[in-house]
């Protein structure tokens, strides 16, 4: 079965975002299986729309989501913080998941 996900790309690196705040770079393109330049522009899409907002700290910068900003297209003014955290709790109860069968011995 071909690999695929629900989420673009611009919505799994919100979700990493919100899932991990510190996340360098790096680590966003680590985690989501993409190259550090597809993330950078991604993050660049994302501020210019004023879904994510980078404060510097010395050298390091730090991402946030702005969880009040409606999503694009969505007759109910459903707002992104609204989706990510039930989105944060579907993966954290998969993740739960994986690790029990993992645990007892099974593969999820």
């Amino acid at each position: 079965m071909a690999d695929w996900s629900l989420l673009t790309n611009h919505g799994r690196l919100l979700l990493a975002i919100e899932n991990e705040p510190g996340l360098r770079v790096r680590g966003m393109a680590d985690g989501l299986e993409l190259s550090e330049r597809g993330v950078a522009l991604i993050l660049r899409d994302l501020r210019e729309a004023g879904y994510v907002t980078s404060r510097r700290e010395g050298r390091r910068v730090f991402y946030s989501v702005v969880a009040e900003k409606p999503t694009r297209r969505d007759p109910h003014g459903t707002r992104r913080g609204q989706l990510l955290g039930l989105l944060a709790a579907a993966e954290t109860s998969r993740r739960t998941e994986t690790t029990a069968a993992s645990d007892a011995g099974l593969e999820a």
